[in-house]
């Protein structure tokens, strides 16, 4: 299905199912196609709202030039609202991988009395460090010289190392994904995630049930941190899985386990 906006952007998403809505918001270069089984498993029992956001997968972004291509997380979360809107979809469960858990924590700032839970799944509140801004500016070079080897190397680190000559066939499928993510695209989520909110705030402002899933392997957010993180939190839960970054991918069926459990939990919190 699609659905067209005035600011020339057009969002590709799935929906299928009955029940309390959980949507799906997936990571940097990655696709609504990371859920393709979770989607399956949930949307048996639940609505479910997959999307691809702006630029990835077959949802499109204008192009501008390098220099001034730029996606706010805050820009990509008024899309996610107007979509919901469309849908009549007034509360959610939001699943939010990576980049959108960042873009989910967006659209809770500005809505939060939609939320009925959020998973933040390999993902964070806190905004970039220093050193991860200039990780992600240097990324912008090296993905405008060399757009397949920039592809290749990331890929890479999302896995747990210790397993990537088991895991050739997600390798091949998530590159696959991000290779046909425009290279505009990238650079401009890239400067987005670099500016974006401290958003720690939240984790004891808001009410709603919050879940960490946390990769135990992961080479892109520390472990360590994330459980710290989330202990700051309200109302909030930190799980580990036996994973790298791609947990989704990786094994798919621990994180159906682990978001069942967390249904019940909302389930449970919206019943009293």
């Amino acid at each position: 299905m699609f659905i067209y906006f005035h600011n020339k952007k057009n969002i590709y998403y799935q929906t299928k199912g009955n029940g309390i809505p959980m949507v799906f918001l997936h990571g940097f270069m990655e696709s609504l196609e990371i859920w393709n089984y979770i989607y399956d498993i949930f949307s048996k029992k639940y609505k479910v709202l997959s999307i691809d956001l702006p630029g990835h997968g077959k949802s499109f972004l204008e192009k501008k030039t390098f220099s001034t291509t730029i996606t706010t997380m805050e820009e990509v979360a008024d899309t996610i609202k107007f979509l919901l809107q469309k849908e009549d979809i007034e509360k959610a469960v939001f699943i939010g991988h990576s980049m959108g858990g960042y873009i989910a924590l967006a659209l809770a700032e500005k809505h939060p009395e939609i939320f009925l839970g959020l998973c933040l799944l390999h993902s964070t509140a806190k905004s970039d460090t220093k050193e991860k801004k200039n990780n992600r500016i240097r990324s912008i070079r090296f993905a405008i010289d060399n757009y397949p080897l920039f592809i290749s190397t990331s890929i890479k680190t999302l896995f747990d190392p210790n397993k990537l000559s088991y895991l050739q066939k997600e390798l091949k499928f998530l590159k696959r994904i991000a290779i046909s993510t425009p290279v505009h695209s990238v650079i401009s989520f890239l400067r987005g995630m670099s500016i974006r909110r401290d958003r720690r705030f939240l984790l004891k402002r808001t009410k709603f049930p919050k879940l960490y899933v946390v990769g135990v392997y992961d080479l892109i957010l520390s472990a360590k941190k994330l459980r710290e993180e989330a202990k700051i939190g309200y109302n909030s839960y930190c799980v580990d899985v036996p994973t790298g970054h791609m947990g989704p991918i990786e094994n798919s069926q621990k994180i159906i386990k682990v978001l069942e459990s967390f249904m019940e939990i909302v389930k449970n919190k919206d019943d009293k």
